[in-house]
């Protein structure tokens, strides 16, 4: 799905753009649709969270002390934030909303479910006024909320792309399709933030069946993270190393080398009560969670898609 804009809009620009990006995160999670943007381009770091899980705010607490990310503050609760401070200061608003409200395996209750937050986010993305919005949900969004998402961005003055990603097109040992939607305030300057124009990619509805330092100011986590990522023709952004993802269930083989690589992944038979509450949160925060890798490629295919509009 591709929509247009209705009314132009003034991008922000600085001659230092490049080096500047900087992005309010809400919903954040755990950080995972920032380190995909940061993947996408490198000179991102978000410089606010708004989280409520306190298991996941702490855990983004826990990645700035590491410095995987770049320390920043972190609110709790997305309905009382005030964007309008942000206005002039971020380039980029992200944001992984609740699914419930349009996930298939729910109720699918849209807007008169009571997680339904992304009027609150709609309107921090009027306060703040960024240049680019990068959104997630699951693909049940497709057919409830997403027509609502993409009218209200249109009448702030975005031009919308949006298409499903799944984890396996990235190379990962799981499907996890995930719907992102990239909005942009200038269609005039795409190409910005991030530098070369030169890629081009295919439907971007299309789903997947198929990737130690000190944070400085200008990157949003360590350095060691990028290495991993190399280029695609198509979007720059080429499926990873071995390694970076786990074997399939099935593959006894490959499992066996990963285990005699990595020992400490070995399973365990721990007692009944052994680290039981943690390991809930992280598997909530994990199955809430996104694969940047696959929010990386989406950045960078949507971008291509909202360039195209352009013409040659």
């Amino acid at each position: 799905l591709i929509a247009t804009e209705r009314t132009p809009r003034v991008a922000l620009r600085s001659p230092d753009l490049h080096d500047q990006l900087r992005g309010l995160s809400l919903c954040a999670g755990v950080g995972g649709l920032d380190l995909g943007i940061h993947l996408a381009e490198p000179g991102y770091r978000s410089v606010g969270f708004v989280e409520r899980d306190s298991f996941a705010a702490a855990t983004l607490v826990a990645r700035m002390a590491d410095a995987s990310l770049h320390p920043a503050p972190v609110w709790d609760d997305l309905r009382s934030f005030d964007g309008r401070p942000w206005r002039g200061r971020v380039s980029v608003v992200s944001a992984g909303y609740p699914c419930q409200p349009f996930a298939l395996s729910g109720y699918r209750r849209g807007r008169d479910d009571p997680r339904h937050l992304w009027p609150d986010v709609a309107r921090i993305v009027a306060e703040a006024d960024p240049e680019w919005c990068f959104f997630e949900n699951v693909p049940g969004h497709l057919s409830l909320g997403l027509q609502d998402v993409a009218r209200d961005l249109q009448d702030m003055g975005y031009r919308v792309a949006a298409g499903v990603v799944s984890a396996a097109e990235v190379g990962g040992s799981h499907i996890r399709d995930r719907l992102f939607i990239l909005a942009h305030a200038n269609q005039d300057d795409v190409g910005e933030p991030g530098g070369d124009q030169s890629f081009a990619c295919g439907d971007s509805l299309s789903p997947g069946r198929k990737p130690d330092g000190q944070a400085d100011r200008h990157r949003q986590c360590s350095p060691g993270v990028e290495p991993v990522v190399g280029h695609h023709v198509r979007c720059r952004l080429d499926a990873p190393e071995a390694g970076l993802f786990p074997p399939l269930p099935g593959d006894l083989v490959e499992w066996g080398g990963t285990l005699a690589h990595w020992p400490d992944l070995k399973p365990a038979v721990p007692g009944l009560a052994d680290g039981l509450a943690p390991w809930v949160d992280r598997s909530l925060c994990a199955g809430n969670g996104v694969v940047p890798l696959a929010a990386a490629y989406a950045w960078r295919m949507l971008k291509a898609d909202l360039m195209a509009l352009n013409g040659p």
